[in-house]
């Protein structure tokens, strides 16, 4: 069985049209999110993003669906996806992380707990630069291990546990 190239099985819901992209996703202290500015010199053809804000008493998850219209290469990919989450954690976010369209996801109390997100993390970035991008578009998709998506939720400790 052949496995599908990433860039063949990220899609957003833009303008209610399934679309070639990625959701760029942050959490944050309800109440706290700053402005997002999409770092759009990194992405050809310079897209606009869609917000939506998921939220409980304590937490705020944004996701920002990035429709793609030209997927940078190589280097440039993994520069890209590092500019936009330094962008999401700008926002006052504690961690951010990418995903797509019907990957594994969960509010907190349970947001990076392996038992309901496993394979749903694409990238990620902490809000102390922490960062790990397996992404490859030119490749099948490899989405981060439990054991990080764990060492996620200790990060995010009060948040991304919180009801």
């Amino acid at each position: 069985m052949i496995e599908r190239l990433a860039r063949d099985a990220l899609v957003v819901i833009f303008g209610g049209e399934e679309v070639p992209g990625m959701s760029f996703y942050g959490l944050v202290a309800r109440g706290s999110l700053g402005s997002f500015v999409l770092p759009s010199d990194e992405w050809p053809g310079r897209p606009e993003t869609k917000l939506y804000v998921l939220h409980g008493v304590a937490w705020e998850v944004p996701i920002w669906d990035l429709p793609v219209l030209v997927w940078p290469t190589g280097r440039r990919f993994e520069r890209a996806v590092r500019r936009t989450l330094e962008g999401v954690i700008a926002t006052g976010c504690q961690v951010a992380w990418v995903a797509a369209e019907g990957f594994p996801f969960s509010d907190p109390p349970d947001l990076f707990d392996p038992e309901f997100t496993s394979g749903g993390v694409l990238a990620w970035m902490t809000s102390d630069g922490e960062f790990e991008c397996p992404l490859n578009p030119d490749l099948p998709l490899s989405p981060v291990s439990d054991e990080r998506l764990l060492a996620l939720r200790r990060y995010a400790h009060g948040l991304a546990d919180a009801e």
